[in-house]
């Protein structure tokens, strides 16, 4: 569980070509943010001596290691109180690579923090700079070895479709990020927001977003390099918010409330065209997989665009099934005339 405390832009050294916090995080802060913050907590307290359900409390939104270093030891103070009574398991929050320098690293140390996520954005010079970053890929790489020396969890969060960016330069971050220890990441494709200068770039048709097809195009093969690992991509896609959904927030962008569903199901969908393209023929004229049966949704496809699919292009009927147990993939194919399985 993670019981999340947004504070917008809150500690932002500037902002970033794409961002406009105001639609893309609810729930911030109003007033005085330690004061915001702990009242956050109590409820939180409250909610998890209901559930009996304990977690980290997360602090998002903006850059917290920037932040005063007085609020910040004011709201880790506050928040260890709940850790000792045991309703938190620990403390989270978001920062920038370049601002997690040693002598901040030394105060966080102090304080029962458990995992830091680094909003990355990029592993390449070039974007980073493009975007407005204002450091380059090396903050990020020592970034990552302080939080892992430290035995934290380290998080990473990309974008996928950054000014300057490509299919090649956006999947050798994905890359770098696995290697440099990361334990789960978040992606997101790059929306054209209104009130950005990006939404400037996009009107005067310097800037060009991904569409949804080439952003779940591009996501799938990092979907899958994540899954290779063993690293958890826990979120791709920004969160659906009715304040995002309102007309004239989103200009442009591969935005839409079930995007990492699309992913999932694009990865199914090559997976398998990939496994049948490597048969020299087809042992029967059904094919079914056998999945993890939370896993046979994002298989079948949404309004079973797989199915259809594998029927379409390799003349197949193709069933999903859902088996206890099931760590991978497994197929069995039927003839038409029998039901008995002629492989698996």
């Amino acid at each position: 569980m993670i019981y999340p405390v947004f504070l917008p832009h809150a500690g932002c050294p500037f902002q970033c070509v794409y961002c406009n916090q105001r639609v893309t995080v609810s729930g911030g802060g109003q007033g005085p943010l330690a004061g915001f913050a702990a009242s956050r907590m109590a409820d939180y307290a409250n909610q998890v001596r209901r559930s009996g359900r304990p977690g980290e409390i997360a602090f998002y939104g903006g850059t917290f290691t920037a932040l005063p270093r007085g609020l910040v030891e004011e709201i880790l103070s506050a928040a260890s109180a709940w850790v000792e009574r045991g309703i938190f398991t620990g403390v989270r929050f978001s920062t920038r690579p370049d601002c997690l320098q040693g002598d901040i690293v030394e105060m966080l140390s102090s304080y029962p923090v458990r995992t830091v996520e680094l909003g990355v954005q990029s592993l390449s010079d070039s974007v980073l700079k493009e975007s407005g970053r204002g450091y380059g890929a090396e903050s990020v790489y020592e970034a990552a070895r302080r939080v892992k020396g430290r035995g934290w969890k380290l998080g990473i969060q990309l974008m996928a479709g950054l000014p300057g960016d490509s299919r090649e330069l956006f999947l050798r971050s994905v890359r770098s990020a696995l290697e440099i220890g990361a334990d789960f990441l978040r992606i997101y494709p790059v929306l054209v927001l209104e009130g950005t200068s990006l939404a400037e770039s996009y009107r005067a048709g310097l800037y060009a977003p991904l569409s949804l097809d080439e952003a779940v195009s591009l996501l799938a093969p990092a979907y899958d390099l994540a899954m290779r690992s063993g690293v958890a991509i826990i979120r791709m896609g920004l969160q659906a918010d009715p304040e995002l959904e309102k007309p004239g927030v989103i200009l442009a962008g591969p935005y839409h409330p079930a995007f990492g569903s699309l992913v999932k199901c694009r990865w199914w969908q090559e997976k398998i065209d990939a496994h049948l393209g490597s048969l020299p023929e087809f042992p029967g004229s059904e094919m079914v997989v056998h999945v993890a049966p939370n896993q046979v949704s994002d298989a079948i496809g949404n309004r079973k665009a797989n199915l259809l699919h594998w029927n379409s292009r390799w003349g197949i009927t193709a069933k999903v099934v859902g088996e206890a147990g099931m760590t991978g993939m497994e197929m069995t194919w039927k003839t038409k005339s029998s039901n008995q399985d002629t492989s698996r």
